[in-house]
């Protein structure tokens, strides 16, 4: 079971990074484990919190702020749960792009 929980996080990190890589959100660090993914939003705001309001209400996908993980550069970062399935990521993937405008 262990086991393939791991398998089934890491597949989601597969598509998520990529993901918003090609939306101009840099992941800094590539996920060796664990079940999030930090991007960097400072190319669209110098708020994350703000960010992560504006994307629940304009688009209905939940991601948290930096802020809520320390100082070092909070409002410049966001976290994303690789906790839901791939379509289910594609679909938040395809409306953090209308957010933006891509």
């Amino acid at each position: 079971e262990l086991e393939r929980r791991r398998l089934a996080f890491a597949q989601r990190a597969a598509f998520l990074v990529p993901a918003l890589e090609s939306l101009g959100l840099p992941v800094p660090v590539r996920p060796e484990g664990a079940f999030y993914v930090y991007a960097d939003v400072a190319a669209f705001t110098d708020d994350s919190y703000r960010f992560c309001d504006q994307l629940l209400e304009q688009e209905g996908v939940a991601i948290t702020p930096g802020v809520d993980f320390g100082v070092h550069q909070a409002q410049r970062y966001v976290r994303f749960a690789c906790t839901q399935p791939v379509p289910r990521l594609e679909e938040a993937v395809r409306r953090i792009g209308r957010f933006l405008g891509r």
